[in-house]
């Protein structure tokens, strides 16, 4: 399924036990991108928890503008370069490279054939549509590529799919109906997956405790005999 968290500029990052969430949930790999000094780096390729966590200064990265993505693999191997986000030129495996957009993506494409070994279908969708159309929309400036809705209507219709794209300026464009929660911007809400079930571990052990509050409450009530 993956997930997608954009984070605009001045806002803080995913707390750790909600990034750990978005981990465990999606487990195939981890990358994230940065606008800075007007360009955009990506880093992925973090096949780990600690390797993720251990690698990513969370609290220098509040004042830009950023993409994270957690990979749970559909097509292509679970490999570093084949993690989120993605350039919109250069090469797509390249785990560390300055571009002019970042790409991530959370769906599964139906209608894009894989013509290349180990691709995905984020991959070969990037190549045969959205490069062609950047190549298009270049010359008005980057920032055009997905503002204008039409766009993204397109983009949406033709894949069913959740994006986003970062920008040189820190603009991010989020394609596709999202969760927005304390300025930052979910493309599911696998983020909560287990906060859900400490929340229902909760009510499951509040039932108990009711229910033997009760039964205690019989043993020592007039007439109660246990043989």
């Amino acid at each position: 399924m993956c997930i997608i968290i954009s984070k605009p500029a001045g806002v803080p990052c995913p707390d750790i036990v909600t990034l750990k969430n978005c981990w465990d949930a999606n487990p195939h790999g981890a990358g994230y991108a940065i606008a800075y000094k007007g360009r955009v780096y990506i880093r992925k390729g973090f096949m780990t928890w600690r390797k993720f966590v251990n690698n990513v200064d969370f609290d220098a990265l509040e004042k830009y503008a950023c993409v994270f993505h957690f990979r749970f693999a559909t097509h292509g191997s679970q490999s570093p370069g084949n993690c989120h986000p993605f350039p919109v030129t250069g090469d797509l495996k390249e785990k560390e490279i300055r571009t002019d957009v970042a790409i991530a993506h959370n769906g599964v494409i139906q209608n894009v054939t894989i013509e290349k070994e180990d691709y995905s279908d984020t991959m070969a969708y990037i190549e045969k549509a959205i490069r062609p159309f950047w190549g298009r929309c270049k010359a008005k400036g980057s920032k055009y590529m997905y503002s204008i809705q039409q766009n993204q209507d397109i983009l949406t219709r033709e894949t069913g799919s959740k994006w986003s794209f970062l920008f040189t300026d820190g603009k991010i464009v989020n394609v596709g109906h999202g969760i927005e929660e304390n300025g930052l911007w979910y493309s599911n809400d696998r983020y909560r997956v287990y906060r859900r079930r400490l929340m229902a571990e909760s009510r499951q052990n509040a039932a108990m405790e009711t229910f033997l509050g009760r039964i205690k409450a019989q043993q020592f009530a007039a007439g109660y005999c246990d043989w």
